[in-house]
């Protein structure tokens, strides 16, 4: 036993003794104050003293106990709490050594924005994190299936789908109110009420209930026919039947799942994969897979008991899980996510009938999905073992960091640091950087910078080498390889060329793909790599994703910069003040022009505030 890990042990050892013997999280610290581990305990005493036997502790968790420094507890008043609590943190805090889960994608959903700003809501396809204003519903697995659904309510419900920009500056309808796809509110050919009730209808469509709103029409059009409206009662009619016609050419595959969601666990080849398929009201709306990281050394029961705290911890949780083994603590699971869903949420494992067959379906898609992800792996392997032998670097290459600056003349100046495996592009470790220096165009000053703050902070976290990058790439020619081998000798790393190559890589002889070079110290010439070969491929698809990512955040920074109002640069003027100065004055130049006295006319600006702003623009 090493000396750190004896060091970790004995410091778990001596917090053991003052552990409470209830429920409970702890968490798992390192020296440099970064959070390694959380997890959750029936009772925190017991588990805790489990990580002090290393005969029974996992690499992996040998690992984490090596580092060790630092341990805190919450007390829960139950598993359940605790468990709930677990899953929030873990997907809050994304530690080192907790599940994480990998996907090929993100997938998306169906929102609706809230009445804001005298604006009625937008319907749009969003990806990414729940938006906290207005409605949303998904995510859904199958991307086709979404913009199928988006599709389907623009249709019946002719909700606007256009930006606000857009929306403001209507004078007269535009084509989707002719096609009928859009009921027109930018120029009032809708009422606000008639427009709240297409709203409402939509919500109930989208939250699976579709008859409610089929009965709603049906009654509408009734009434119209009744009152001898029949422009209205013609409109419902067609609405009707778009819906009728779209509802029923779905097959409903399984009556016996009306909201639940079918979960097949696989390992195989030290890798791990989840596949599940989504019913929502007896339709299968899709499914998707995902490869759970960090759980190699786990059983399946705790790998998906794991899995499923983390998965639904922001995700709509149906009222059934359906899995091809029962999760380790399987009623604690229940009840902790029925208490989350507001209502009885099922876990169940069967072995026989409807279920069991769609369980075993899912069970063969988790396998091709394995199979065609270990070959992919198997084929980027050989690559890097090929890029490994060219730089001479000592056994496998497991990381490659590469570096990107973007900017324009200096301006809005940005990097970006892409990290590749042998599992190809591993985007939750990019990293993007503002450059803080330099504003005028000088490429290797930016680049300086960032890996100057890049590899001065990965020192301090890690002395010893041990997670460091076999590869270090920027994108470029000798002057930003000099650039890089600048940086390594100002920070005193000194660590060989075999253990962390450093390299550049050039565009070739008009700019051509395949023509690349690369470029490592202590050698003028290029390396020799063959045109076209499977490593250059690699090569240009990182350092495609290298441009993307700069180029992406540049963007990002400087539409930000265009809409950047000199107001906001006043001590005490925040958003509420800045839009009160600017709809009172009209624009920032008004407000510029502007007396002492005018500018107490506005609403929430005090004598003093005003001085403020107006000894802002003169002094």
């Amino acid at each position: 036993m090493n000396q750190q890990m004896t060091d970790g042990i004995h410091f778990l050892k001596k917090k053991v003794k003052h552990l409470p013997t209830g429920p409970g999280v702890y968490r798992m610290y390192n020296e440099a104050g970064d959070l390694l581990y959380v997890g959750k305990a029936l009772n925190l005493k017991n588990r805790v003293t489990n990580y002090t036997q290393e005969a029974g502790l996992t690499r992996r968790i040998r690992q984490m106990v090596y580092h060790t420094t630092k341990l805190e507890i919450v007390e829960t008043n139950s598993e359940t709490e605790a468990l709930l609590l677990e899953a929030n943190l873990i997907k809050e805090l994304q530690p080192r050594y907790n599940i994480r889960l990998k996907d090929d994608s993100s997938y998306p959903g169906i929102a609706l924005s809230p009445y804001k700003d005298g604006l009625p809501p937008r319907l749009r396809i969003h990806r990414g994190k729940k938006p906290k204003e207005g409605w949303y519903f998904g995510p859904y697995p199958a991307a086709s299936h979404v913009r199928e659904l988006a599709d389907m309510v623009e249709r019946i419900f002719q909700l606007r789908t256009c930006t606000d920009g857009f929306y403001k500056n209507r004078k007269r309808p535009c084509i989707k109110y002719d096609i009928k796809r859009c009921s027109g509110p930018c120029v009032g050919k809708v009422t606000d009420e008639a427009y709240k009730a297409q709203v409402k209808e939509a919500v109930m469509f989208l939250d699976g209930r579709s008859a409610d709103v089929q009965k709603n029409i049906t009654q509408n059009m009734l009434k119209a026919a009744e009152a001898e409206n029949f422009e209205l009662a013609a409109r419902e009619r067609d609405r009707l039947a778009v819906l009728a016609k779209m509802t029923t050419s779905q097959n409903i595959v399984a009556s016996g799942l009306r909201d639940a969601d079918i979960m097949a666990v696989l390992q195989h080849g030290g890798e791990t994969v989840v596949q599940i398929f989504s019913y929502r009201n007896s339709h299968h709306i899709g499914n998707m897979r995902l490869f759970p990281d960090r759980v190699d050394d786990m059983p399946l029961p705790e790998v998906l008991a794991s899995f499923m705290s983390v998965y639904y911890a922001d995700k709509p949780i149906p009222s059934e899980i359906v899995s091809n083994v029962l999760p380790e603590g399987a009623e604690v699971l229940s009840e902790a996510l029925s208490e989350q869903r507001g209502r009885k949420v099922t876990i169940t494992s069967p072995k026989r009938g409807q279920k069991a067959e769609i369980v075993d379906q899912a069970l063969k898609n988790a396998m091709a999905e394995l199979t065609r992800k270990q070959a992919e792996s198997k084929k980027q392997k050989a690559v890097m073992a090929e890029f490994a032998e060219l730089l001479g670097i000592d056994g496998s290459i497991q990381r490659i960091e590469w570096f990107d600056v973007s900017n324009i003349q200096g301006r809005q100046a940005v990097a970006s640091m892409v990290v590749a495996g042998e599992e190809g592009m591993l985007k939750n470790q990019y990293r993007k950087f503002a450059v803080k220096t330099k504003d005028s165009p000088d490429d290797y000053h930016m680049m300086r910078e960032i890996l100057t703050r890049r590899y001065k902070r990965l020192l301090k976290e890690d002395p010893t080498f041990e997670n460091w990058p076999q590869v270090v790439m920027v994108d470029g020619g000798k002057g930003h390889l000099n650039v890089l081998i600048q940086v390594f000798k100002d920070l005193d790393i000194d660590v060989p060329q075999s253990k962390v190559a450093l390299c550049a890589i050039a565009k070739g002889e008009f700019r051509d793909k395949g023509l690349e070079r690369i470029f490592v110290p202590g050698n003028p010439e290029p390396l020799p790599v063959e045109y076209n070969s499977p490593l250059i491929f690699m090569l240009q698809r990182i350092r495609d994703e290298s441009h993307r990512t700069a180029i992406g955040y540049h963007r990002q920074k400087r539409a930000k910069a265009l809409t950047h109002s000199v107001l906001e640069d006043i001590p005490g003027v925040g958003a509420k003040r800045k839009k009160a100065l600017l709809h009172h004055f009209g624009s920032a130049a008004g407000v510029k022009k502007a007396s002492v006295k005018d500018l107490m006319n506005v609403d929430g600006v005090s004598e003093a505030m005003a001085q403020e702003i107006y000894n802002f623009f003169r002094l």
